[in-house]
């Protein structure tokens, strides 16, 4: 089993990336810089950002100071919480002159003066009539409003007080712009100071904050802290990014007109280019580097520390020649002998094959590729210990449609506990896609006709004619490790599924009108969690029905109303509290989209043919109607 943290040992080639960043933020006629390290969740980032602070840790002229965005986004102000955890860094630097070590005091106070102001404001700016009255001497309340200088404070004593709040936020707003002034002059002095030809700042986690503490960190950034000899590297999920941007400019991505869409995207690049000079992304990983990290991390876990390192040196000098091909059984025999090494050898033997299959679904994400690896060690050991005779090749095949499709997943467990483990269904799939067989199917098997399903049933070995107990028997605890749960999926699709799903419906709906601004990939995932929480968690059947209403009601699209449909066609009727709800559903994607028309009678026509009952009842009617 491995851990889930980013890491500082080089399984993926990331080396490259890193020397070519090296090389920007090192070089001092391109600084001030601000680079976006940018991928999906679980690609690398992190892992390429503290590679990178070891090699600059090296240098004598370079400074590096990390800074994690998610575990300062509680803060009130992101701004301040940026510039107070650099400034202390560069505190901690031991080799800092008086002069130097002045600068930095200097720049503390302001931001704990930056602080104060912003708290007195907000907390107490309706006492401030109270604090000039009484007198009082060295509060923090008083300091709040030290920007207030004896004129002013003479005008406060007389003037309107319905207009007070709105004359000390002008106050505040003409004191933050001078503060930006002596800061960034101040900072710049305090850079040069330090004597380093380079001071690296690396942010991480950006994209795990809501918006408004994405935007508050990237204006920080330009605003107070780009100055001559320093570079931020930023990593973050672009997406994310475009996404908060396009709420602070309240650009409203979800309008369908092209020439709008082509414009606000064009709007939305220009702000980053503003931010961010130099956008990296990573690549996506290829079947030969999933190959190799599965090798190595199948290595480490099985080998003692020595074969180990003897294995990685072979790795590093082997990459240095070859960046195309795997990292193979073959080149793990010529460094250490594998004869009396069962498991390691069975692994590497099927990774190969594994690491196709998982490529293709888990869209080269190591991450994703580590918890699946994890999963299946998991269960492959089970199987040992219940003396389980499984082959592992269909594990793998049924734990990549666990990842997919969930409810076809469990559709295909219902169907082999019917039938003694085997699926005659899935048998006719197979002679339709793999053989060639007339497809005479029609719509009742839409579903499994997708060609994302279609290439998942291609993927040998074959398993309609196979008894499947056993490896269903493997998965019964499905509902705590299913790969497609919510910890599967980024922290910023986590905040949005669980908000979605609040049961308020006012926050509920402020919660799906943010969501419908993100792009398509990000709300599919959202959908996608909205699917599986109706296999992990029936007791919530009925709540999930309204937000799945709620959610295709904000969210117009025809592939939602049609997954919708495949939802409702199996639900269970006795944990639904009110039915109506079901038909409101039906009747709208009825009316909303008319290409799925006939199948919502089709649907209501089952329902007219349950037991007698206030569905039946109207479902009849709906179908008159």
């Amino acid at each position: 089993m491995w851990a889930d943290n980013e890491t500082t040992e080089d399984f993926l080639n990331y080396d490259v990336h890193c020397n070519l960043i090296k090389e920007y933020v090192t070089n001092p006629n391109l600084l001030p810089l601000t680079i976006g390290v940018f991928g999906d969740w679980g690609s690398g980032k992190s892992s390429i950002m503290k590679m990178l602070e070891q090699k600059l840790k090296g240098e004598d002229k370079v400074l590096t100071i990390y800074f994690n965005s998610w575990l300062f986004e509680s803060y009130e102000d992101a701004k301040v919480s940026l510039l107070e955890n650099i400034l202390l860094e560069l505190s901690k630097n031991e080799t800092l002159d008086e002069t130097a070590k002045k600068k930095v005091l200097s720049l503390i106070s302001r931001v704990d003066y930056l602080k104060l102001a912003k708290d007195g404001i907000k907390k107490y700016g309706k006492n401030v009539v109270d604090i000039i009255a009484t007198g009082g001497i060295g509060t923090t309340i008083e300091a709040s409003f030290s920007m207030l200088n004896t004129e002013k404070l003479d005008k406060l004593k007389t003037a309107d007080l319905s207009k007070l709040n709105e004359y000390i936020k002008e106050e505040q707003e003409n004191t933050t712009k001078n503060t930006i002034k002596t800061f960034r002059k101040d900072f710049e002095e305090l850079i040069k100071a330090t004597n380093y030809e380079s001071v690296v700042i690396f942010v991480d986690d950006l994209d795990r904050c809501m918006p408004e503490r994405v935007i508050e960190t990237l204006e920080a950034i330009k605003l107070f802290l780009s100055v001559p000899n320093t570079a931020f590297v930023i990593g973050a999920d672009e997406r994310i990014i475009k996404h908060s941007i396009s709420m602070h400019l309240q650009i409203h991505t979800f309008n369908n007109n092209s020439d709008y869409l082509q414009d606000t995207q064009q709007i939305v690049t220009d702000y980053i280019e503003k931010l961010i000079q130099i956008p990296y992304r990573i690549p996506k990983l290829s079947p030969s580097e999933i190959e190799t990290y599965n090798n190595l991390l199948f290595s480490i876990s099985l080998l003692s520390r020595d074969d180990f390192s003897k294995v990685y040196e072979s790795y590093l000098e082997f990459r240095k020649s070859d960046f195309y091909s795997p990292f193979s059984l073959g080149n793990l025999k010529e460094v250490i002998s594998l004869d009396e090494k069962v498991e390691l050898s069975n692994l590497l033997n099927i990774s190969h094959f594994m690491s196709q299959m998982i490529t293709n679904v888990l869209k080269g994400n190591p991450r994703q590729t580590k918890r699946f690896l994890n999963t299946f060690i998991l269960r492959e050991k089970l199987a040992k210990v219940a003396n389980l005779d499984i082959d592992i090749f269909i594990l793998i095949k049924l734990m990549l449609l666990e990842y997919l499709n969930p409810i076809l997943f469990k559709k295909l467990s219902e169907l082999q506990s019917s039938e003694n483990g085997l699926i005659n269904e899935l048998k006719m799939l197979e002679s339709i896609f793999i053989e060639g067989e007339e497809n005479t199917l029609g719509e009742s098997f839409k579903e499994w006709q997708t060609p994302q399903i279609q290439n998942w049933i291609k993927i040998t070995p074959k398993i309609g004619g196979v008894d499947l107990r056993n490896y269903f028997w493997l998965v019964r605890d499905k509902t705590e490790s299913t790969l497609s749960n919510i910890h599967m999926v980024s922290p910023i699709i986590q905040k949005l599924y669980t908000s979605v799903i609040d049961i308020d419906k006012h926050k509920r709906s402020a919660s799906l009108t943010e969501l419908s601004k993100f792009d398509k990939e990000i709300i599919e995932e959202v959908f996608n969690l909205l699917k599986t929480e109706f296999l992990n968690n029936p007791s919530q059947t009925s709540h999930l029905v309204i937000v799945l209403f709620d959610f295709l009601e904000k969210v117009e699209n025809s592939q939602f109303a049609n997954e919708i449909l495949n939802i409702l066609t199996d639900i269970n009727f006795s944990l639904i509290k009110d039915e109506r709800i079901v038909l409101e559903v039906l009747k709208y994607i009825q009316s909303k989209y008319k290409q799925h028309a006939q199948r919502v009678n089709e649907i209501l026509r089952v329902y007219t043919e349950k037991p007698s009952s206030a569905l039946q009842r109207a479902s009849k009617k709906l179908i008159k109607e």
